[in-house]
């Protein structure tokens, strides 16, 4: 034999013998399965030929190792995979067991011996298509003129109309975009007003489309908890003959949910509908993570708030009663009359006998599957609905006592409607709680819908703030009790001052918000009509108001990105910093929800965060977040040209002397140190901007430095 058809057959043996190897290392990197043996090899100090033993082990097993890693990688979600992988696991554990020593087995229980199989991602990230980008007109930031900002001395100061323009975007929008202020100058305050109080005239294609991306946001909570289930039904489904696909786990509905609300903030046209979307459920506040109202959450924010956040009260108080969301969060689907008695079904009439038939004596006749008792057995709360093929078991709940259930009541009462002075007493909380006996949930674990029970319901007559409901009237019970609540004068006052705290200030003025709450009560409740009333009055355009409330986490973000005509994803690291400066949207357990006291925000905990967010951002350091600074300044402008025409397009008015200290004290800096702005450093005169011809990246960081400072100002973090 030639020596190099000697050398081809000595490479294919070798291929041969080592084929088993090969497998393992087709699909994963080839370090990742060395790293493996390494892990065991150290942790339980195997010898030499354990770790031998090891890799025959593992070369046995390759062939399956392969096929589920293919599987893994294809779909990670698919039913059945992780019980396969977790077996296959095992026996490799098992097999090799074989070859260890007692004390090493007992190391072996608690070493991390997983394969390298890639596990199924909690949640992935959606890409959004970015926003129709604006001419260069619109962001023109020397366009933008600088104007004076408003005397707060004296009682004949007024706002002027620049000034009440800038104020009312800070208010009614998540923060002005560039040429917004000049689009206002043009049509005007009051038609502005009457297009975001009717969201529906107003065109926000564009925005829905990109939105479009983010498959979760348009299913329904039944649907979403069909694709989305928790892992241990996913399981389960890999006994069926035809189960429906997984596409993830539920935190990826949590995921889209805080992306597209971010997205909101930031680009929709409707920016009002988003402010009082935002309003509204922190108002009607519901804890996400709690067990199934992580299925119901995306539903009841799209399909209950957002599309009554400028309608009747009424309607919006009655939507959210009804919602399998609060009904699971504040506990009411499990709120049975005291002696309440799950009906027995009817007895299933005998089947025709057969002709000359005779029954056995004693015997009775079994009932078709049509009419058995199972089939006409009404469902319980906590179980599944009868169905023609039965949905897999959810995860065991623990059992409840059958009772009245207070939850809901005491929020209708003292959070949703009167507020904690409006009047009633513990006595109307349990009379209330009686009215919404029987408002429940249908498969609650399986993203069921609303239903009454009538079984459950306490049907003898209740007294609720002095009116007598009688007796027998069901569902309509509950609908008393919302009609009363949503038109009660403690309403009106309770919700017309927590607007006024919005939009006006912490501690609005007494006389305003009694005349808000009489428009509450003269137009029924129109949420439009109230705010019509706060924006138009003299309280909300006055210099003490301009400014006068601390941006919240959502409202700092969704403002900067807007500001600098940014775009974002809204994807995790734009979640991490609201977390980190103190706002993890739809994660507030209480059902208060965040509040409107604005003060909270600046704590000392969450400040220096804040001052971060505002460098990250100007260095565009957030993923999925960005911004084009060469659209804004001219890369040629000195300090003082840079200064004014970001002033113009962030802060719009002029700084108080102390900003503009801190900013040239901390602009002085070099811009690879640490951005820090010393309030009460005196430093008038700049430093000189590099030749235009200098390095660009070094013009780019002194853009971002300033950018990130002027972000940071008081001017900017206040509304």
């Amino acid at each position: 034999m030639k020596p190099h058809s000697r050398l081809v057959a000595l490479a294919v043996l070798i291929a041969l013998l080592l084929a088993p190897l090969n497998l393992i290392a087709q699909s994963p990197p080839p370090q990742a399965v060395e790293q493996f043996i390494t892990r065991i090899r150290d942790g339980l100090k195997l010898n030499e030929d354990q770790v031998k033993e090891l890799r025959q082990v593992l070369s046995k097993h390759a062939p399956k190792y392969v096929e589920l890693r293919r599987r893994a990688q294809a779909n990670p979600y698919q039913p059945g995979l992780a019980p396969e992988i977790d077996k296959e696991q095992n026996a490799i554990r098992d097999e090799f067991a074989a070859f260890l020593d007692e004390d090493q087995k007992a190391k072996l229980a608690g070493l991390d011996a997983r394969l390298p199989v890639p596990l199924p991602p909690p949640f992935v990230v959606i890409n959004i298509a970015p926003r129709t980008a604006a001419t260069e007109a619109t962001v023109a930031a020397s366009r933008e003129p600088l104007i004076a900002a408003p005397a707060l001395k004296g009682r004949a100061a007024r706002l002027t109309e620049d000034q009440k323009i800038i104020h009312l975007l800070n208010r009614a929008t998540f923060g002005p975009r560039p040429g917004d202020v000049d689009h206002l100058r043009q049509i005007g305050i009051t038609r502005f007003l009457d297009e975001q109080l009717h969201p529906e005239t107003i065109d926000d294609a564009d925005l829905e489309k990109r939105l479009a991306g983010l498959p979760t946001m348009q299913m329904s909570a039944t649907e979403a908890y069909q694709f989305y289930p928790p892992p241990q039904v996913a399981d389960q489904r890999a006994n069926e003959k035809n189960p429906p696909p997984v596409f993830g786990r539920p935190q990826q509905l949590y995921g889209e949910l805080v992306q597209q609300k971010l997205v909101r903030a930031v680009s929709s046209n409707r920016q009002l509908q988003e402010v009082m979307t935002d309003f509204w459920f922190n108002h009607f506040n519901v804890f996400a993570p709690k067990d199934a109202d992580q299925w119901y959450v995306s539903s009841y924010e799209r399909d209950v708030i957002r599309p009554r956040a400028l309608t009747r009260f009424r309607d919006l108080l009655l939507a959210t009663a009804e919602s399998p969301a609060m009904l699971f969060y504040l506990d009411n689907w499990l709120s049975f009359a005291t002696d309440a008695k799950e009906p027995r079904p009817p007895r299933a009439p005998a089947p025709p006998a057969p002709p000359n038939a005779k029954p056995a004596a004693g015997a009775s006749p079994a009932p078709s599957p049509a009419t058995s008792p199972a089939a006409n057995q009404p469902p319980k709360p906590d179980q599944p609905a009868m169905q023609a093929t039965p949905p897999p078991k959810p995860a065991p709940q623990p059992q409840r006592k059958r009772d009245i259930n207070e939850n809901y009541a005491r929020e209708l009462l003292e959070l949703h409607t009167l507020g904690v002075d409006g009047g009633y007493t513990q006595r109307d909380v349990q009379e209330v709680a009686r009215c919404f006996t029987g408002w429940t949930i249908d498969r609650p674990y399986q993203g069921g819908a609303f239903v009454f029970r009538p079984w459950m319901h306490d049907p003898n007559s209740k007294t609720v703030l002095g009116i007598t409901i009688p007796a027998g009237g069901g569902l309509s019970d509950g609908l008393r009790v919302i009609d009363l609540l949503s038109r009660h004068p403690s309403t009106a006052r309770f919700i017309s001052k927590k607007l006024c705290q919005r939009f006006v200030s912490d501690e609005p003025p007494a006389p305003l918000v009694e005349r808000v709450a009489q428009v509450f009560l003269k137009t029924d409740g129109d949420i439009s009509e109230v705010l019509r009333a706060i924006f138009t009055s003299p309280e909300f355009n006055s210099p003490t108001a301009f400014r006068a409330k601390v941006k919240s986490p959502l409202e700092l973000a969704a403002s900067a990105i807007r500001a600098l005509d940014g775009d974002t994803s809204g994807g995790p690291p734009l979640h991490d910093w609201l977390r980190r400066m103190g706002e993890p949207l739809y994660q507030y357990a209480f059902p208060t929800g965040y509040g409107e006291n604005s003060e909270k925000w600046m704590n000392t905990g969450v400040f220096f965060n804040r001052i971060n967010f505002a460098v990250a951002l100007a260095n565009n350091q957030i993923n999925g977040t960005s911004f084009d600074a060469s659209r804004l300044v001219g890369v040629t402008a000195s300090d003082d040209e840079a200064m004014n025409q970001l002033a113009a397009l962030v802060i719009h008015t002029s700084l108080a002397p102390d900003s503009r200290r801190a900013v040239l004290a901390a602009l002085s800096q070099p811009p690879a140190a640490p951005i820090q702005a010393r309030a009460g450093v005196s430093n008038d005169k700049p430093a000189a901007m590099p030749p235009a011809k200098a390095d660009s990246k070094l013009q780019a960081r002194r853009i971002a430095q300033l950018t990130g400072l002027l972000l940071g100002t008081a001017e900017f973090q206040r509304r």
